[in-house]
């Protein structure tokens, strides 16, 4: 069993789509990778959210990091009916995962979901691979 880790540090997000029906939203990130899911807070009525949030994924086979994929999905959350909606996603293929001591904070256009779905803004994120993440803290 390995110890490395993907590393992800979801930061903030801009110039998010408001999606409340008051010209605001609820976002909050979901982060996916390898089978693993970990959510941000929620940020209420926050179309520029800072969340500053680091997540660990276990990488269960090193091997094929290149062929693996983060997803961020930024979402509103609707708490009248406790449903979300996407605001847009952001996908980081393997081939872009560096070691923690080269990592930066890049701010990446968020994607639509689907083909008749709207997105608009950035999400910053901070991708890196280490093999102790003891070590970071």
């Amino acid at each position: 069993m390995s110890n490395l880790k993907l590393g992800a540090e979801v930061v903030s997000a801009h110039d998010l789509l408001p999606k409340d029906g008051q010209g605001s939203s609820s976002p909050f990130v979901e982060v996916h990778f390898d089978g693993q899911i970990f959510r941000t807070t929620t940020k209420v009525k926050d179309l520029n959210p800072v969340w500053n949030e680091s997540f660990y994924f276990n990488i269960s086979d090193p091997d094929n990091l290149s062929n693996l994929n983060l997803e961020a999905y930024v979402y509103n959350h609707n708490k009248d009916n406790n449903s979300k909606t996407c605001l847009g996603k952001v996908r980081l293929t393997g081939t872009s995962f560096v070691p923690y001591y080269d990592a930066v904070v890049l701010y990446y256009p968020l994607e639509k979901r689907t083909m008749f779905s709207r997105a608009k803004g950035q999400l910053g994120l901070k991708v890196f691979v280490a093999d102790d993440p003891s070590i970071i803290f």
